[in-house]
């Protein structure tokens, strides 16, 4: 072919001697070339075949994930408050008297001094009364000399201390946890001078009636002292036998103890309505801002972040189980897929 033949021409007659001189396959090699690829030949699944079924199934399953995580952070966004109000109307009343007021109002951080006497007790009536202050001062040098004027003023009102604590564990931070007794007729003059040492961080009143236990007592009391009456009546009879005398004397002496006994406890409640219990808590540091209740969106969405990172952990351990399956699986399919290539090319040699 010379250089100025057309290509078309050149590759035509090109063409024309590789039909020429291709070498003819032997019957043999053709025949085991067929019943190869007929034997390996894939076989038609239909529509359902398992790549199809898979790539289908894990869009499908994390579908579902979502959407079971984002109905059940609905479901707890929405009934939430309901629950909560549920369970405040469930709470059983307090058999006592309590009044409690927390941290003030921002006008009233801002002043130095916030009084408040409280409830008074009832006049006439045995009564537990308590009392709890908890105040910020400054500083523990602060802290000292409040702790000091707060003792001073519980034995200037007729009170007496009943235990003190005091801590100053880092310099400048510390508190006081002090316990008084003060007279019920002067414990109103006692919380007034207590909430002047400091600014009031939370302030809490509890009255207990003790009347009914000391009436209680008191009818108790009476009937055992008419049953001494009694006793002694049949003890002074002049013909009464020697045991007769004994049998009535041994319940004459338990009368007695019993009589003390009553006594004894009716003092005490009596002791305990004198006196009415102030706890006073003193201490350096800034109470910290509660944290904002969260909305319903972001209470749904905290559930459904916590039901997706379940169902991750889930997935997560049941691939951990099934990964020495999956390698033995994987193995497998290669090994398979390896043999096959080995056996065609000893195949296409020997051909």
């Amino acid at each position: 072919m010379s250089p100025d033949t057309p290509i078309d021409e050149r590759f035509a007659e090109l063409a024309a001697q590789l039909r020429l001189e291709t070498p003819a396959m032997p019957e043999r090699a053709r025949r085991e070339v067929l019943a190869t690829t007929a034997a390996a030949a894939p076989r038609h699944t239909g529509w359902f075949s398992p790549r199809r079924l898979a790539v289908l199934a894990v869009p499908a399953a994390v579908g579902l994930s979502l959407a079971l995580a984002l109905v059940v952070g609905l479901n707890s966004a929405l009934s939430g408050p309901r629950s909560d109000n549920r369970a405040a109307s469930a709470k059983p009343t307090a058999s006592t008297e309590q009044l409690e007021w927390v941290a003030p109002s921002e006008d009233a951080r801002d002043s130095n001094r916030l009084r408040s006497t409280g409830p008074a007790p009832t006049g006439g009536r045995a009564q537990d009364y308590s009392a709890t202050l908890r105040l910020l001062v400054d500083g523990t040098d602060d802290l000292s000399a409040t702790t000091q004027r707060a003792l001073r003023t519980a034995r200037r009102l007729g009170g007496y201390v009943v235990s003190v604590e005091y801590l100053t564990p880092e310099p400048g931070e510390g508190s006081a946890a002090i316990r008084l007794r003060v007279p019920v007729s002067r414990v109103q003059a006692a919380i007034v001078q207590f909430s002047g040492l400091g600014r009031i961080l939370a302030q809490e009143t509890r009255i207990s009636d003790l009347q009914q236990p000391v009436d209680d007592l008191t009818r108790q009391i009476r009937r055992i002292q008419e049953r001494i009456a009694r006793l002694r009546v049949q003890l002074g009879r002049p013909n009464i036998s020697s045991s007769e005398r004994a049998r009535l004397e041994k319940h004459l002496a338990s009368a007695r103890n019993n009589l003390a006994g009553l006594r004894r406890e009716r003092t005490e409640i009596n002791r305990r309505a004198v006196y009415a219990t102030v706890a006073l808590d003193l201490t350096t540091q800034e109470p910290r801002q509660p944290e904002a209740t969260p909305g319903r969106l972001r209470r749904a969405l905290d559930d459904a972040v916590g039901i997706l990172a379940a169902e991750l952990a889930i997935a997560a351990y049941a691939l951990i189980v099934a990964s020495p399956f999956l390698l033995l699986l994987a193995a497998g399919f290669f090994g398979n897929r390896a043999y096959r290539r080995h056996a065609d090319q000893r195949l296409l040699e020997r051909a």
